[in-house]
């Protein structure tokens, strides 16, 4: 995971204040097992980060640490974010910020739950900010470099037994001279790995049953966390009935059928060489 130098801004405060109320007001509508699967599923990817990465700049003081995660729950929807931003104005990295800062704060906010400190709303609430703050920062991440051949992760949701569709999409993708991974028949977490450590233009999920809404809601945030720059497309026969129910979880993309699947995911990939392009330009006409 890299970050480039996309904007001078570490995130925009608009669309967090946004992402966070949204994903707020999604959240009253789950049930409280599914809502905690979720939070549990983030909390235990953001504390990974900073010890699968690594950096050497030690991260918060114990008393930074506390303040951030008190303003994670606290009643003022803006106080962590403003936290990040003050961070950012004294040349705290981004990357420092999201490596250490966030997952420490994660960490933190698992071990108080566990320890019965916070309550399971508190820790809801200050996931979803942390998830905000992480997604409005994704423009900070540099993307995969293009090899000159546009390549994706075609995955079918684990627990999913009819994979006979992502396979036949896979070769349709091929047969347009896409290279396509094919992760099929992984768990939750061997899936994660697979994806993380192979980046890719764009991560394909195949959906086939309305049964596999949590595994894939699972799996979505996990995937925001790991490759947050990374787009993903929802794929599936059953998905024009099940819509307002994927809403939420910020797909980049959702296709009924193989034929949209690949206008979708061709118009993503081309939209980020395009960007990669422009900056490349950009850095070029300040250099000079």
């Amino acid at each position: 995971m890299s970050f480039g130098t996309q904007s001078s801004q570490l995130f925009d405060f608009g669309t967090y204040v946004k992402r966070q109320f949204n994903l707020l007001r999604r959240a009253k509508k789950l049930p409280e097992q599914k809502l905690e699967s979720l939070a549990r599923e983030a909390i235990k990817q953001l504390a990974a980060r900073d010890e699968k990465l690594g950096l050497e700049d030690p991260g918060p003081s114990e008393e930074e640490l506390v303040h951030l995660c008190e303003a994670l729950m606290s009643d003022d929807e803006t106080a962590a974010a403003m936290l990040i931003l003050e961070l950012n104005a004294k040349h705290v990295s981004p990357e420092v910020i999201y490596l250490k800062y966030l997952a420490a704060a994660a960490r933190t906010l698992g071990d108080w739950w566990e320890e019965d400190r916070v309550g399971f709303w508190q820790v809801t609430v200050a996931t979803g900010r942390l998830l905000a703050i992480m997604r409005s920062m994704r423009h900070l991440f540099e993307p995969v470099q293009s090899r000159g051949q546009k390549a994706a992760i075609f995955a079918a949701v684990p627990g999913e037994q009819h994979v006979l569709g992502v396979h036949m999409a896979a070769d349709v993708f091929r047969k347009d001279n896409w290279d396509i991974a094919m992760l099929t028949g992984l768990t939750h977490d061997e899936l994660v790995a697979e994806i993380e450590q192979n980046p890719t233009d764009v991560i394909g999920l195949s959906m086939t049953s309305a049964q596999s809404l949590d595994a894939l809601a699972k799996l979505v945030v996990a995937i925001h966390i790991c490759l947050p720059n990374t787009p993903i497309v929802v794929c599936g026969r059953h998905i024009k009935d099940i819509r307002s129910k994927l809403a939420w979880m910020e797909f980049d993309g959702i296709a009924e059928d193989v034929e949209e699947a690949k206008t979708v995911m061709t118009e993503l990939v081309d939209d980020r060489s395009r960007s990669a392009a422009a900056r490349k330009a950009s850095n070029v006409i300040r250099i000079a």
